[in-house]
């Protein structure tokens, strides 16, 4: 069975205006929802095959497992639980509590969640607070870093840790995450720079200008000469896979395939 849709959806996949359907399922013998907002009654999501058969023959069958699941906005949902509204608005931000079903126009556009979920997480053992799900402003204000800063590293980084849900079109990802990520980068960032100190060959399986030399058999200033790729010999060196501050890294198994590719002859030291 295909995943409830909202009316909106549905419309655009029927080939009629939102209005009309909206209109439609207020008809008798119009599929029930399959997802209803149990504070104001509204249905929120319903089955697409059933909707498409009533619009197209007028069948009245209702869901295609003949069930509604009732869901809640947090605010009745706390009430329920005997936790306060802030309680659970904070819980929502941690990074395995259940994601929002659906979205309710008529409850001033809440949030609204399984009930059966959100209790049996409230039951449930207490989680770490630290790892709460943020936005990437909301990490980069607690890391006291720029949100600038966050923007690039979620869009050069493939290892930037992904998403865990969003809410809307919003991203949400585990704070925890993004802080180990950015540890592992600070200490990355002190290794590369005391390797570009010292004799340091590799970083992590990658090679330091150092290593690169020491791989091609030449000296540190015929490296730098090769990254520039102005002469026919070195046109084709390697990029560096991985810039850290100021300081490159390369490949090993790129930077062998050149070396191999050169004839020994014309190696410039």
């Amino acid at each position: 069975m295909d995943q409830p849709q909202p009316l909106a959806t549905i419309a655009e996949r029927v080939g009629i205006t939102v209005r009309t359907l909206r209109k439609h399922a207020e008809r008798d013998g119009f599929p029930a929802p399959a997802v209803r907002c149990g504070k104001c009654g509204s249905g929120l999501l319903y089955d697409l095959g059933a909707v498409q058969r009533w619009e197209e023959t007028g069948d009245g069958s209702a869901t295609a497992n003949g069930t509604t699941r009732t869901v809640q906005p947090l605010s009745v949902l706390a009430d329920d639980l005997d936790v306060t509204a802030t309680t659970l608005w904070k819980h929502s931000k941690h990074a395995d509590f259940p994601s929002p079903v659906a979205r309710c126009g008529m409850c001033a556009n809440s949030y609204v969640y399984d009930a059966e979920a959100v209790r049996r997480y409230e039951e449930g053992a207490p989680v770490d607070p630290s790892d709460r799900l943020v936005s990437l402003q909301e990490a980069a204000d607690e890391l006291e870093l720029s949100y600038g800063s966050m923007r690039t590293y979620l869009g050069r980084h493939a290892d930037f840790p992904k998403p865990v849900k969003y809410t809307g079109p919003r991203p949400l990802f585990s704070l925890q995450q993004i802080r180990s990520w950015q540890d592992k980068r600070q200490r990355m960032r002190s290794t590369v720079a005391e390797a570009a100190a010292g004799d340091t060959l590799e970083v992590e399986g990658l090679l330091t200008r150092a290593g690169v030399a020491a791989e091609l058999g030449v000296k540190l200033d015929t490296v730098t000469r090769y990254q520039r790729r102005d002469t026919d010999f070195s046109k084709d060196f390697p990029e560096s896979v991985r810039k850290i501050g100021r300081s490159r890294l390369w490949d090993r198994q790129q930077v062998r395939a050149w070396r191999d590719s050169r004839p020994s002859a014309q190696r410039q030291s």
